[in-house]
């Protein structure tokens, strides 16, 4: 299965040459770009899933915490999943995982049901999803593959 994949090691030099080429994609009006002057929105990013369950509760805990407390300055609240995060992307996928750590909050899936429920919305890095090959039917409910920002830069067209 898909799931089973492992993420290969990632140089620093490769790492800089894709996040390059992913801010060459609004050009291309294929993704939402980032921009931090439209709204002021804390995102909580989830690099780990099952290679350590005790990151990825850790993200999506404090996530939670801070969806419930979270004042008018702010918009709201974004998990985004990236890298090994991704998997978590997969109905089904966030149920067979407990941290040892935070057990006592239970499953990953009921930690990101409780963020979600108290307001977190949810995206995942394009790219990610589809190196684990998640097909939308299989997304989480109300999961976006967009990058972190909650809209969307329409360019203006001469008519």
């Amino acid at each position: 299965m898909s799931d089973e994949r492992d993420l290969p090691e990632v140089s620093r030099s490769d790492f800089l040459k894709l996040a390059g080429l992913s801010a060459l994609l609004p050009l291309i009006n294929s993704v939402t770009p980032a921009s931090a002057a439209e709204s002021r929105e804390r995102v909580y990013v989830v690099t780990h899933s099952d290679d350590d369950v005790d990151r990825g509760a850790l993200a999506l805990l404090l996530a939670g915490v801070d969806t419930k407390k979270i004042g008018k300055e702010l918009s709201g609240v974004t998990v985004w999943f990236t890298l090994q995060g991704a998997k978590l992307c997969r109905k089904g996928a966030a149920e067979k995982l407990t941290s040892p750590v935070f057990k006592k909050f239970g499953t990953l899936a009921e930690i990101l049901g409780g963020a979600v429920k108290a307001g977190a919305k949810l995206a995942a890095c394009p790219f990610c999803v589809d190196f684990f090959e998640i097909p939308k039917s299989e997304y989480l409910d109300g999961l976006i593959a967009r990058g972190a920002t909650t809209s969307r830069r329409r360019s203006a067209r001469p008519t």
